[in-house]
């Protein structure tokens, strides 16, 4: 039998896609998502989601590419479809019965059956009160299977099929039993070995107990994580020129490190300004000649005319070069030393630092003309904490793409990240459920300079190209090189100290940023979510507006109470787990862990100690935190 539901797109990216169980609406079904229905989404770039993707699968691909299904590890366009969620589809999941008498217990196995008995009246004890219901219980493994949980064959000691599911009172799998009702014979539940992976062979680890299906609620968390990527301000089909247009990286690049050729040219009107400078002509056409002999202009004015214009020409060339991607490109390369190579690879980042200011409705605090008392005070803060800028960003595009779910974790190399089923509506291709939302943004941009300060204090020695013809850019585009080619999904060692401690430096900042936000407007923690854009030194807290009161939430924080919050995200130096967990690493769910749907990188390289000092696992003491710099050093 098929079961078909009706969600919120939002509710179904985030809790209702294929292969979760749940339970069915107004009743005592459970039932497990078959499919979704969706349209096409033409209007995104698939090009810039997948980019996306490739970086959040990035952490799977270091620790085991076996962990990955085949085609997220080989990302190309024409194997995947973004789809806008429109209907999903259920089935009956599990199809295990249990009496719900006591005295009888029985579990009948319908899996091989189309539908469930007609009558929900147990066969065995015939009770008219105690009913069968669906077994709550199932089995997954840490590959993506998922089986109902179900009694052993026959019975060990009579040979009988009359198992009964006895759970003793408990909700603890370890207790529960399988109670033979024709004999006896007590058998202890066991989810047995997973029968579609060999989890040895896949991950080369021998611990026997990760082949063991795990027994749990099928409601339990564990039994279903969705993997989802997010963009901001995702470039929609007005972009579509400049996207296609071979260098846009250097182009976007160039307009985040300030470059004044780019200063009054929008990116989304950049396709269209290179044509309008195109379309000069070069000399005097024959017609145009004789219209100024018939004017009376004489050869000699004439030659001077084509010799002016052949001068203007030899400007305007330049200019264009100047102005073209490649020229750019070479501009970047002269003055700060990195190599085209690198900035091609952070155009992403770059473009998602820039279009925010460029095509957002925006507010800065920096520059607030007529501040109230709260963003006077923020203001203040802001300099003392050595923060560049904080910038609302209202009506600020979000793109959600769930592009897979994991079973047991849902982080590596603890659990396979599985792709959805190829959807046979569209080619077999193989889906990404997506939903755009206009949502409120805080950016937070920390300066080039005073990193580097912070750097040098603590015994680091960041260096700038001897070739770099500008020094500010040149020290802005050392913090893009330094994390060229690192993914940010797993640990950063002291191999990597300074991407360490500049990471770690942001995603510390915005963990904080965001928990206490959250205690401000009133929120649960998991109603916002962070951005970090570690080359761009900036990241960003958004409303995912999966609860209707954030909606507007981080606007009134920024109107009324940036004050309280920034002197809040100053004092959060202590952990009620101290002086334990300051000794290990500074970090822990208590002071500074977000949920896993609000952190995009598994609550990795965090620690207090980057923003106040103190121990850090990989780094040992780091002297000075961000915090406890002193004036600006101009």
């Amino acid at each position: 039998m098929g079961l078909k539901m009706s969600r919120g797109k939002r509710q179904i990216i985030f809790n209702y896609l294929p292969g979760y169980t749940f339970d069915f609406d107004k009743s005592s079904v459970i039932a497990q998502v078959d499919s979704i229905r969706g349209i096409p989404k033409p209007s995104l770039n698939i090009d810039m989601v997948l980019k996306a993707i490739e970086h959040y699968v990035s952490a799977w691909l270091y620790e085991n590419p076996r962990l990955l299904m085949a085609p997220l590890r080989n990302l190309r366009a024409d194997s995947f479809v973004l789809l806008e969620p429109k209907r999903v589809n259920a089935t009956l999941f599990p199809k295990v019965l249990w009496c719900q008498n006591s005295a009888c217990g029985r579990v009948f196995d319908y899996s091989g059956r189309a539908d469930l008995p007609s009558s929900d009246r147990c066969p065995a004890c015939g009770h008219d009160k105690y009913k069968l219901k669906q077994l709550r219980f199932i089995k997954v493994h840490r590959c993506g299977n998922v089986e109902p949980l179900i009694p052993p064959y026959r019975c060990r000691d009579c040979g009988q099929r009359q198992f009964a599911l006895d759970t003793r009172g408990s909700e603890r799998i370890g207790e529960f039993r399988w109670i033979c009702r024709n004999c006896g014979n007590i058998e202890s539940v066991f989810g047995g070995y997973c029968n579609v992976c060999n989890w040895e062979d896949l991950t080369g680890d021998p611990n026997a107990r990760k082949r063991q299906m795990n027994i749990d609620v099928h409601r339990a968390r564990r039994t279903y994580y969705p993997h989802h990527v997010v963009l901001l301000n995702q470039p929609g089909a007005e972009m579509n020129a400049f996207l296609s247009m071979d260098g846009w990286e250097m182009v976007a690049a160039g307009k985040f490190l300030g470059l004044p050729e780019l200063e009054n040219i929008m990116l989304m009107e950049f396709t269209a300004s290179q044509r309008e400078r195109n379309l000069g002509q070069s000399g005097l056409s024959d017609s145009e000649i004789e219209e100024l002999r018939a004017r009376g202009y004489g050869a000699e004015q004439i030659e001077q005319f084509v010799q002016m214009q052949a001068q203007l020409e030899k400007t305007r060339a330049v200019s264009q070069e100047a102005l073209s991607p490649d020229g750019i490109g070479r501009t970047l390369a002269s003055q700060t030393g990195v190599q085209e190579s690198v900035w091609r690879e952070a155009g992403q980042e770059m473009l998602e630092a820039v279009l925010p200011i460029e095509t957002g409705d925006t507010l800065s605090l920096a520059g607030l003309s007529k501040p109230t008392n709260s963003q006077r005070a923020g203001q203040r803060l802001a300099r003392r904490m050595s923060v560049e800028d904080i910038v609302l960003a209202t009506d600020f595009p979000i793109t959600l793409a769930a592009l897979g779910y994991s079973r047991v974790a849902y982080e590596p190399p603890e659990c396979r990240l599985n792709t959805f089923p190829a959807d046979a509506d569209h080619q077999g291709k193989f889906p990404i459920f997506v939903d755009l939302v206009q949502a409120d943004a805080i950016i937070v941009s920390l300066n080039a300079r005073r990193i580097w300060d912070w750097l040098e204090i603590n015994g680091f020695s960041p260096t700038i190209s001897a070739f770099a013809t500008n020094l500010d850019r040149a020290r802005r585009a050392h913090f893009v090189e330094v994390f060229d080619g690192l993914s940010l999904r797993q640990p950063l060692t002291r191999d990597t100290a300074e991407a360490r401690m500049v990471f770690g430096l942001l995603h510390s900042m915005s963990h904080v940023f965001v928990r206490r936000a959250a205690l401000l407007c009133g929120l649960d923690r998991t109603s916002l979510s962070e951005y970090v854009l570690p080359k761009a030194l900036t990241f960003a807290i958004y409303s995912n507006h999966r609860f209707g009161a954030t909606i507007g939430a981080l606007v009134s924080l920024f109107e009324q109470s940036i004050g309280e919050w920034l002197d809040q995200v100053f004092s959060e130096r202590q952990c009620v787990y101290d002086p334990v967990c300051y000794r290990t690493g500074g970090n822990c769910h208590a002071c500074i862990h977000l949920a896993e749907t609000s952190c995009r990188f598994f609550n990795l390289n965090l620690s207090r100690a980057f923003l106040f000092g103190g121990e850090d696992q990989e780094l040992g003491t780091i002297k000075t935190g961000y915090f406890e710099l002193d004036s600006w050093r101009e």
